[in-house]
């Protein structure tokens, strides 16, 4: 499995033919990388995809690429959403993996054009570090970030993920949570709603403890998606009703 960023236009055909000459199946996520067609290699577009295409070709079954892997209970949560009708105001990325923030830009600019649906943040960049620690460790910049988006009526929908593991927060769940709380109450007392989706990285040998820290999400508000990818295409739905025939589809 290779996962990388775009290569440069002058590396990725080096990758490819080095590809051709490996004998085992091989499956690439460059996000965003235009490939020349052709090739034994199996290309995808997410990160959640190369994990499932490799799943796919373990247990010996046939792989196909789909926005939702529950299109049933997606449709369960927009109806449980829709008496809300479309989300007002744009979408906010507020991420601590640059990976993650790069992936969710490229699917929304894809589903609702190159710009005006928002603007997605990694917080991980250089602009945010100096002369503090990564935000996966120190979660005070993305609350604050948090915390103000309440009062922005240009924003409707947060995007956040959640990174476990040894080197986070301890907690990382419980800060994320109480800023959301903070922002969806102060938008509640303007007259707006504020929705938020999330995705957590992680197993359940983390030592933060998975399911925990999707339940304390889960009751501050946040629809916690499976993946990334799942949770930028939920942030465009809820802008975008109208994608649900597009990206709903069972095959």
């Amino acid at each position: 499995v290779l996962i990388s960023k775009p290569p440069h236009p002058e590396v990725l055909p080096r990758i490819e033919a080095a590809l051709e000459k490996i004998g085992k199946p091989v499956v690439v996520c460059c996000l965003g990388a235009a490939r020349s067609p052709g090739g034994r290699s199996l290309w995808v577009r997410t990160l959640d995809a190369a994990a499932d295409a490799v799943a796919a070709r373990l247990a010996g079954r046939s792989w196909s690429p789909r926005a939702f892997g529950d299109p049933a209970g997606l449709r369960a949560r927009l109806d449980r959403l829709a008496p809300h009708g479309p989300a007002a105001g744009g979408i906010l990325g507020l991420y601590t993996g640059g990976t993650l923030a790069h992936e969710a830009r490229l699917l929304l600019a894809e589903l609702l054009g190159p710009e005006g649906w928002g603007r997605i943040l990694d917080l991980g960049d250089d602009l945010y570090t100096v002369g503090r620690p990564h935000p996966m460790i120190d979660p005070q910049v993305r609350g604050d970030l948090l915390r103000a988006a309440g009062g922005d009526p240009g924003v409707g929908v947060v995007l956040a993920d959640l990174v476990l593991g040894t080197g986070s927060h301890a907690d990382p769940a419980a800060p994320l949570a109480e800023a959301f709380e903070a922002a969806r109450a102060r938008a509640a007392r303007e007259g707006r709603r504020l929705a938020g989706i999330a995705s957590v990285v992680g197993t359940a040998g983390d030592r933060q403890g998975l399911a925990a820290q999707v339940a304390r999400l889960a009751r501050a508000g946040f629809e916690v998606m499976p993946s990334n990818a799942e949770a930028a295409r939920l942030a465009a739905l809820l802008i975008r009703p109208d994608l649900a025939p597009r990206l709903l589809e069972e095959e």
